[in-house]
C-alpha cells in the first residue's frame, strides 16, 4: 500500500495518508484570537475545513493530540471542544501542557480515517 504525502516541505509533509488514516501536522489559530475560546472557535473552524479537504471530517477523528499553553485554561478548550464534536464522537486524546509562542494558546495534532463514499 502506497503512502502519500501532501504539501511536502523542506522538512516535513503536512499531512501523510496511509491504509485511509490521515496524519496531520500540529495546527494553531490564524491570527492573534486574545482567548481560548476565540482561539479554539477558530482552530475547529481550520481544522473543519482541512479534514474535509483531505475526505474527512470532526467524528472520523480517531486521536487528537493537545497543546495548551495555560493549564488554568483546560475548562475553556473543553467547553469548545465537547460542542464541537457530535454525540458519541468524541476521540482518543492526549492533552498537555506545553510552552506556545506569539499568544498562540492550543495546538491540535489530529490522526483522522478517511470516509468511504462508496
Amino acid at each position: 500500500m502506497e503512502i502519500k504525502r501532501y504539501d511536502l516541505g523542506k522538512h516535513f509533509a503536512r499531512v501523510t495518508e496511509y491504509n485511509g488514516v490521515l496524519y496531520f501536522t500540529g495546527h494553531i489559530a490564524a491570527g492573534k484570537q486574545p482567548t481560548m475560546t476565540e482561539q479554539m472557535v477558530a482552530l475547529t473552524h481550520r481544522l473543519d475545513e482541512l479534514l474535509a479537504q483531505f475526505g474527512s471530517d470532526k467524528n472520523h477523528i480517531l486521536y487528537a493530540k493537545i497543546n495548551i499553553h495555560d493549564w488554568s485554561m483546560f475548562d475553556e478548550f473543553n467547553a469548545v471542544w465537547d460542542k464541537w464534536f457530535d454525540p458519541g464522537c468524541l476521540p482518543a486524546r492526549t492533552t498537555a501542557q506545553t510552552t506556545l509562542t506569539d499568544g498562540h494558546l492550543v495546538e491540535i495534532t489530529l490522526t483522522a480515517a478517511k470516509i468511504d463514499n462508496n
